[in-house]
């Protein structure tokens, strides 16, 4: 079937069977006459798909993957230049108006253990879907955005600028800042999968690291000594009490215990007199570092002053090197972000999708993305929106469907192109 031939597509998100003809979606009997489609090329799309999860780019080790993506924007048309972190951006300058920066990561999770996989984890297609590491999260929304916004060189208007950016599975927003701040763009739209909803927000993440002290002495005299990993219980205890914050579209800024350390470790015949626990705090629109930090420090500061003793709380750094040998340490707070259904944007863009028969449902997103930085630091008007079912992300076989995959391409068209021509005001 003709990328460019007339279509007819549903208006639920579900799956779908691409082949000449109608789509038809399994949950409904209802479809939308799609009038206007974009010239996708899909073959090229798919094949360009499986040369990036065949290319194993685990953070900090995206070379691979980054030329691909480099060959390809070169091969469409896109001004392409790679920057001193790896980060790939093409460029494709198209008259006077407005910038939209459409931001992607190239890096995944690994792969663990490939014997639990029964497809193959560097990319295959089996019964419509494509399967590999990456294949949502999230190389299949690089090869829809891509081809998406390649379609649109004619259009005459504006500027887009792809970004393939780095590391973002270590912490999000960096390289996404540090990609925009040289871009300026005027709108953003993350592609991280989404079911092809509009994203409107997200929860931020920090990761808080609490220290606290305690005196050594031998084991088998412990009165003499105070065990610092029986001060750090209590304060585990006591946060639990905390009454997390809550927004009524983001939910709750949870606080969750991820590691737990004592020292000397091993210990032998020696009670311990450091002890460092590790949190993952879901934050929420217009909190700060402070907002995060100083009620866990309250709870540490009256904790520690019953055993006499210190404790420490702050915002853990993140230390990476990107494959380009550029060490990178920033704060690991990712602020959230969240804009009203009114904003100009999410109007804009949901009239893009609706104008050519897509579903233009609006939504937020249940993780964190680089959207912490371009609209939660940089303050960037920014959505998401994405093919592929987040559910997927980082699972064993992970997939994407192949009409997701196309539906998503013509979605990402039909946003820029909304973006560039409409009436923002």
């Amino acid at each position: 079937m003709s990328p460019v031939h007339r279509l007819t597509v549903v208006i639920q998100v579900a799956r779908l069977r691409w082949a000449p003809g109608p789509l038809t979606d399994q949950r409904s009997d209802c479809e939308i006459d799609m009038s206007h489609t974009y010239p996708v090329d899909s073959q090229a799309m798919e094949a360009f798909l499986l040369r990036l999860i065949a290319a194993q780019s685990y953070s900090t080790e995206e070379q691979d993957a980054a030329a691909i993506l480099r060959d390809e924007l070169s091969r469409l048309d896109f001004e392409t230049t790679v920057d001193d972190w790896g980060n790939v951006v093409g460029t494709l300058r198209l008259g006077d108006g407005p910038t939209v920066l459409l931001d992607t990561h190239l890096d995944t999770v690994p792969v663990v253990d490939r014997t639990e996989w029964k497809h193959k984890p560097e990319g295959e297609v089996v019964g419509g879907r494509v399967f590999g590491r990456g294949s949502v999260d999230m190389k299949g929304p690089i090869a829809a955005c891509v081809h998406g916004a390649a379609a649109l060189r004619g259009l005459g208007a504006g500027t887009i600028v792809v970004n393939g950016g780095v590391a973002e599975e270590l912490v999000e927003g960096p390289a996404a800042v540090h990609v925009a701040r040289r871009v300026r763009p005027d709108f953003a739209i993350i592609c991280e999968p989404s079911r092809r909803r509009i994203a409107r927000g997200q929860r931020g993440r920090a990761e808080v690291v609490v220290e606290v002290a305690g005196k050594s002495c031998h084991s088998a005299y412990p009165a003499a000594g105070i065990n610092a990993v029986e001060v750090m219980a209590d304060v585990i205890t006591e946060l639990r009490r905390l009454a997390p914050p809550t927004d009524p579209v983001l939910g709750e800024g949870i606080l969750v215990l991820t590691d737990i350390l004592s020292a000397p470790h091993p210990g032998l015949s020696i009670v311990p007199e450091r002890c460092t626990a590790t949190f993952d705090r879901r934050t929420l629109a217009g909190e700060s570092e402070d907002d995060i930090v100083d009620p866990i420090r309250a709870v540490v500061d009256s904790v520690t002053a019953r055993w006499a003793t210190q404790g420490w709380v702050r915002i853990a750094d993140d230390d990476y090197t990107t494959y380009t040998g550029v060490r990178v340490t920033a704060p690991n707070f990712a602020p959230a972000w969240l804009f009203e259904e009114g904003e100009p944007i999410v109007e804009t863009a949901a009239a893009g999708l609706a104008s050519v028969g897509l579903d233009a449902r609006i939504d937020h997103y249940r993780f964190c993305t680089n959207g912490s930085g371009t609209a939660g630091a940089l303050g960037i008007p920014t959505i998401g929106f994405g093919p592929g079912d987040e559910d997927q992300a980082h699972t064993v076989d992970e997939s994407i469907a192949l009409d997701d995959l196309h539906l998503g391409a013509q979605g990402y068209a039909a946003i820029v192109e909304s973006l560039l021509k409409g009436d923002h005001r």
